[in-house]
């Protein structure tokens, strides 16, 4: 990003050398920053990534241009694809590829340059699916039946059925209203899921082995199912996603028993959904299986037996295949590339893998696993690694055409299997009869915000009883309280995750030796001293009546307060960034003691700096009055994001530092001292900015001064020390 930023300054060099760390960013040779490196003066270049292809020649080539612009030239990559897209795996174009490629490519695995790493074996789990997933796995098929005959809107539509898909093997509980109420934690959180029953049973067994365990998912919201999962079971865990800071992730990472992203410490990695790229899954696995790590390595991949799974599976696999035959071999069985049309088609079909076992049982297919005979021997907290597990289908698949539609030695790109595509078109007559009934009623027959199918709901052969009055009651009633329940749980739910980061963030400061200098909230008890009369909130400015106002305005340097015996609190409002300034006040105040910029520079490391937070403390530079003292108060009153844009002074946060501000002042019986806040700033709002700091300081007895700096030291102003 930093290159992207500075191009104009960097392109004036002739560079020596260029090195480029995960390089896989360059495999669009039409992305800003492939044009900009290539706009570099530059006398070698070094590519460094793991994955120089993922799924075609046209990223390969892309590396290549950028390496060897003349031999690799941007016009030609459509004639470099088309020669050595259609050839065969020992055809003479394939050798005289790889001999091209040779001298370009340098690859080095783990194996070869830490021979003391120990082994990695991956174990595939098949599991079954409870009667709820069955159910909803049927409905989200049947409720886009339109989708697989209409080509109109078809893509977008079963890119959503094959999502809703993932979700249903996951956990039916991804779906809103699935969750039985009240919302209590229990063994139905288990049961309800296969996946989470298999997974269950393999934690247990792991926990009794003395394992660590790594568990990646695709899905936010099935970790948060998992996070209730562990507390539900007592487990110890740590959570990283994308919503936890750094400084919190470090914490997170150091508590488990790793350094940087390097986790070690864990010897078990398991998978509780694949991505459809398997570069993304490698990364995954090497957080724990690389240099430093002293024990084998099981990788565990959870798949739902007979469900779209299986198929993300097998598309992983099949790329992963295509990577290590370009790199490893410089075979090339790419194929010609299906038009858009047939791509679709697939996807349509490959939706209906697995609907004639789906349908030919109503109950759960989940069943027991004996983990030891699967996963193999366990001593010691460490994996017996001597004992070779078998591989199924191992010969048959290597004899299979490599696409991601074979499964079994089935092609599934060409056509459903036979009992499949019979299981679809009876429910598809089954979903039209039921249509035509519903119709001739007058009444709709699907809700397409829902999930499930009025036609596939149980239908209840007794007639509709009509509820009495009391009944009616009784049953809001009911619902109010499970409501109330949910809601009081949520909230202690909330308040225990607070009550757990503000922990770890007391110990990550005690750990550092930090104290803070933050004023706390105003407590309820105190907010009721804000509380004044509407007439009062929007008086008219007036200058001229000093009952009123209360604001004592002066001509001087706000950072040496005219103060007489009591304390004095000098006001300076920044933003959360952490990063001190330069000019005007922020010199000044630095000119007279290096304290508030060490203060808040340690303040904003330690994420101790929130929009509304201030900072209060003494001003030590040696020269403090002989009665009284000189405090800093910072507010943290504006916001800088991470392009560096910084927002306007928010009145919202400079409120709520005021309010701090009084009730220290109060403490304290001290004077505060302001600059004219927002001074020059286009837009700003500075009769808004003084109505509140006489609410909430001059009107409530709080002596409040104003100060106007003389730009012009010589003028006849400057003799004159206040002016009301």
């Amino acid at each position: 990003q930093i290159c992207l930023k500075d191009a104009a300054f960097l392109k004036f060099f002739n560079w020596a050398a260029l090195v480029v760390d995960e390089a896989h960013r360059l495999k669009n040779k039409s992305s800003l920053l492939h044009k900009t490196l290539s706009e570099f003066s530059v006398g070698f270049s070094l590519l460094l990534t793991g994955t120089p292809v993922q799924n075609s020649l046209q990223e390969l080539y892309s590396l290549l241009s950028l390496i060897e612009p003349d031999i690799f030239s941007r016009e030609q990559v459509k004639e470099f694809v088309e020669y050595y897209q259609g050839i065969e795996k020992e055809s003479e174009p394939a050798k005289e590829l790889h001999n091209l490629l040779q001298p370009f490519l340098l690859r080095r695995v783990k194996s070869e340059v830490a021979a003391e790493l120990p082994k990695k074996v991956e174990v595939v789990l098949y599991h079954g699916m409870s009667v709820l997933q069955r159910k909803y796995y049927k409905a989200i098929l049947t409720k886009d039946l339109d989708a697989f005959e209409s080509e109109t809107g078809r893509k977008v539509t079963l890119q959503n059925v094959l999502i809703q898909l993932r979700k249903c093997v996951a956990h039916p509980y991804l779906f809103n209203g699935v969750e039985p109420e009240p919302f209590e934690i229990g063994d139905h959180i288990v049961e309800a899921s296969g996946k989470l029953c298999v997974l269950d049973k393999l934690l247990s067994f792991l926990y009794a082995g003395g394992h660590r365990v790594l568990l990646f998912s695709q899905m936010t919201q099935l970790l948060d199912i998992l996070q209730d999962y562990m507390d539900y079971r007592g487990y110890s865990y740590e959570r990283l996603d994308g919503s936890v800071r750094g400084e919190e992730r470090h914490l997170a990472i150091k508590n488990f028993g790793g350094v940087g992203m390097n986790l070690t410490a864990a010897d078990t990695v398991i998978f509780t959904d694949s991505d459809f790229n398997p570069q993304n899954d490698l990364q995954a696995i090497a957080r724990a299986h690389r240099i430093g790590q002293h024990k084998p390595v099981k990788i565990i991949r959870l798949i739902g037996r007979d469900t779209i799974e299986e198929v993300i599976y097998r598309r992983a696999a099949s790329k992963l295949r295509l990577t290590n035959a370009i790199v490893e071999g410089g075979q090339f069985a790419l194929g010609t590339p299906k038009p858009q049309g047939a791509a679709e088609l697939q996807l349509s079909e490959i939706l209906k893998f697995g609907l004639d076992k789906l349908l030919s049982s109503e109950g759960s297919t989940i069943q027991d696993v004996e983990l030891e005979n699967i996963l193999g021997e366990t001593k010691g907290g460490k994996w017996v690694m001597d004992v070779v597990l078998p591989r199924e289908e191992e010969c048959e698949e290597e004899d299979t055409e490599n696409h991601m539609y074979v499964y079994e030695g089935k092609d599934y790109s060409k056509e459903p299997s036979r009992e499949d595509q019979k299981a679809f078109d009876q429910l598809l007559d089954l979903q039209k009869a039921l249509t035509e009934e519903t119709s001739k009623k007058g009444r709709a027959l699907r809700n397409k915000a829902n999930a499930l199918l009025t036609g596939l709901r149980e239908q209840s052969t007794r007639r509709k009883h009509l509820l009495s009055t009391e009944e009616l009651e009784a049953r809001r009633k009911k619902r109010q309280e499970a409501a109330a329940k949910r809601a009081r749980l949520m909230e202690e739910k909330k308040k225990a995750k607070a009550e757990a980061e503000h922990k770890k963030k007391m110990a990550w400061w005690e750990a550092n030796h930090y104290t803070s200098t933050c004023l706390p909230s105003g407590e309820s008890d105190s907010e009721a001293e804000f509380e004044e009369d509407e007439a009062g909130l929007n008086m008219v400015l007036d200058y001229e009546d000093a009952d009123l106002n209360y604001i004592k305005y002066v001509i001087g340097d706000v950072t040496h307060p005219k103060a007489e015996e009591e304390d004095a609190i000098i006001v300076h409002c920044l933003d959360d960034s952490g990063r001190w300034g330069r000019g005007g006040l922020f010199t000044a105040l630095e000119a007279r003691s290096d304290q508030p910029r060490k203060i808040y520079e340690m303040a904003g490391k330690m994420k101790d700096l929130e929009l509304g937070g201030t900072l209060l403390f003494p001003i030590d530079d040696k020269k403090s009055r002989k009665k009284g003292q000189d405090l800093l108060a910072l507010i943290v009153a504006q916001h800088r994001d991470r392009s560096n844009n910084l927002s306007g002074i928010k009145l919202s946060a400079f409120e709520k530092g005021l309010k701090k501000i009084y009730l220290a002042a109060k403490k304290r019986n001290a004077s505060v001292h302001l600059p004219r806040i927002g001074y020059a700033t286009k837009g700003f709002n500075w009769y808004g900015t003084e109505r509140l700091i006489r609410k909430y300081l001059a009107t409530r007895g709080i002596p409040t001064l104003i100060y106007y700096f003389p730009r012009n030291k010589g003028s006849s102003f400057a003799s004159q020390p206040y002016s009301s």
